[in-house]
């Protein structure tokens, strides 16, 4: 549950109902981890990736963390000190892959997918991000999170239109959330839209609006007190930009 626009109290979160869990085989907290993993794999590829890692290998290595840490007794290693998920998560990946290298590929292999994803998306935007980049697997893992907490909001706030009958506003307006400019003159669209233009301006606004308290909302997930989310949401910007 995220924090309702505009509430001045933070929810019960994915992230702090792991963090609150003092039994390991807690129900909530197991869905709250295969959740937040579900959502946000695409670092950890990323970083396996910059490893070294073949796409063969990093799909087998992600899905192997994904087994260990979704295991009934893996909530024991987590501790409240470690607020974000997003260094949890790297923290248990750097220490799987290290375990990893003592242990035979072919028994790896076997243990099937605990998390659906595609991994030929994964390699697509791997390669599209990070191939030709000179970025340590760190970075690579901190802006593979800030692309994939972004198209998270994104997809969310659309669905949040769609469920509104505004879909279509959302398609036409959608450029506005990445800072580009429309091809289309504001007046241009207005028409477009059976709008007026000033009433144009007002739906970027609010679009605008909304995705910067469901981007909040999504950090809120993946923190465990209200104060870090300013943090985090600083320094995924500056992930963007190296």
């Amino acid at each position: 549950m995220t924090t309702p626009a505009g509430g001045g109290q933070f929810a019960s979160t994915h992230w702090t109902q792991v963090l609150a869990a003092a039994d390991p085989a807690h129900p909530d907290a197991r869905e709250a981890l295969a959740t937040l993993c579900r959502t946000y794999w695409p670092p950890l590829y990323a970083f396996a990736r910059r490893r070294g890692y073949s796409p063969a290998d990093a799909e087998d290595l992600t899905q192997g963390f994904f087994a260990r840490l979704l295991r009934l007794d893996s909530l024991a290693q987590v501790r409240r000190e470690r607020g974000r998920f997003r260094s949890f998560l790297l923290a248990a990946l750097q220490h799987h892959l290290s375990d990893e290298r003592d242990r035979a590929r072919a028994a790896k292999r076997g243990a099937g997918k605990v998390v659906s994803f595609d991994a030929e998306v994964a390699e697509s935007g791997y390669q599209r991000e990070f191939a030709d980049a000179g970025v340590t697997p760190d970075a690579a893992f901190d802006r593979a999170w800030a692309l994939t907490l972004l198209q998270t909001v994104a997809v969310r706030l659309q669905q949040d239109y769609e469920a509104g009958g505004q879909g279509g506003l959302f398609a036409s307006l959608r450029f506005c959330l990445t800072g580009s400019r429309s091809d289309l003159p504001y007046a241009e669209l207005a028409g477009r839209l059976g709008l007026s233009e000033p009433a144009v301006r007002v739906a970027v606004h609010r679009l605008r609006k909304r995705y910067r308290q469901f981007l909040r909302d999504e950090i809120a997930q993946t923190v465990a007190r209200p104060e870090d989310v300013e943090d985090e949401l600083r320094e995924l910007r500056l992930a963007l930009t190296r």
